[in-house]
């Protein structure tokens, strides 16, 4: 049986950062730039939406009729293309990030580029992501289903008791849920680096793959939650400090109707207004978001990488 480290493989991340510090910073920026221009986009198209919207969400009483309401649910349905745009974009730009961690573990040596790329790995690895969450989502709606099934059967059988039955129930199976995806996330956890090595698309073949090391990559796991939390605790204590180095300035924004007023304005004017924030958030979030992707992805890489290397060679 293959063995491998799990303290080695769980702080892969760090040793990237460590070892290429500038690339990791780019894959922030990359980041950030694919990030800002379709939101930058969106204000410059859909400025008069979101102003009308806001304006609409403002009303009281009788001014709020059905004919405003349905004027409401008009623009709301006028953004759906662009949110479904949005996550297909977004769930790009995971991938190539993704890839570009994956290569720096598996192919050190071809660092061109910060390890970004858009290619055939790109695209696999995109089409993965929005299978698993497609998959992920028709699984967790089925089981809440099943689950309110059973709650409300045990509620009507245990009579006087039924609320506290209830409520154990819903316990007990809110915790076999919780073991039942776990362990099938792991199982199907080496499907990403499968997909970018192969270049093809990889998801059940994963399956056999882990096949006797569910132990050890739930070690992985355990590991690599430590260190996000301990991340996301560090980040938000800069969040904080940043707050706060920037709130006199940014005192204007919780005047009545400043921020109605602000998004009726041109982009531009709106980035100047918002300038210092901007700036703030900005380099905390190219910093926090370059070392959450390397920390998080690198481990699994490193994790088949140890799989595959050590695995017995079929004669």
């Amino acid at each position: 049986m293959a063995r491998f480290s799990v303290a080695d493989a769980a702080t892969a991340g760090f040793g990237i950062i460590g070892r290429k510090p500038l690339a990791v910073l780019g894959w922030g920026l990359a980041m950030l730039v694919a990030t800002a221009v379709p939101m930058y986009l969106l204000l410059l198209f859909m400025r008069p939406d979101f102003a009308a919207l806001m304006q609409i969400a403002a009303q009281r009483g009788p001014e709020y009729d059905p004919e405003t309401f349905a004027r409401f649910m008009r623009l709301q349905s006028g953004m759906m293309l662009f949110q479904l745009l949005s996550w297909i974009w977004s769930t790009a730009v995971n991938a190539v990030l993704c890839c570009a961690v994956f290569r720096a573990v598996l192919a050190p040596q071809d660092s061109r580029f910060g390890y970004l790329r858009l290619g055939a790995r790109e695209g696999w690895l995109t089409l993965l992501f929005l299978v698993e969450y497609v998959l992920a989502y028709i699984g967790f709606f089925v089981v809440a289903l099943l689950a309110a099934v059973v709650v409300a059967i045990v509620g009507v059988g245990a009579g006087g008791s039924a609320e506290s039955a209830m409520i154990g129930t819903a316990v007990v199976i809110g915790l076999l849920v919780l073991v039942l995806f776990v362990w099938l996330a792991l199982k199907l956890s080496m499907a990403a680096p499968m997909t970018f090595v192969d270049k093809q698309f990889r998801l059940f073949e994963s399956w056999s793959f882990t096949k006797g090391h569910v132990g050890q990559l739930l070690g992985v796991s355990l590991l690599l939650l430590v260190f996000l939390i301990g991340i996301e605790v560090l980040f938000c204590g800069l969040i904080i400090g940043g707050v706060f180095a920037v709130g006199g300035q940014m005192s204007w924004l919780f005047e009545p109707g400043a921020v109605e007023a602000l998004v009726r304005e041109q982009p531009m004017d709106i980035v100047r207004k918002l300038g210092p924030a901007i700036a703030a958030g900005g380099a905390l979030w190219v910093l926090f978001s370059s070392v959450v992707v390397t920390v998080f992805c690198a481990p699994w890489a490193a994790s088949y990488r140890a799989l595959r290397d050590q695995a017995p060679v079929e004669a």
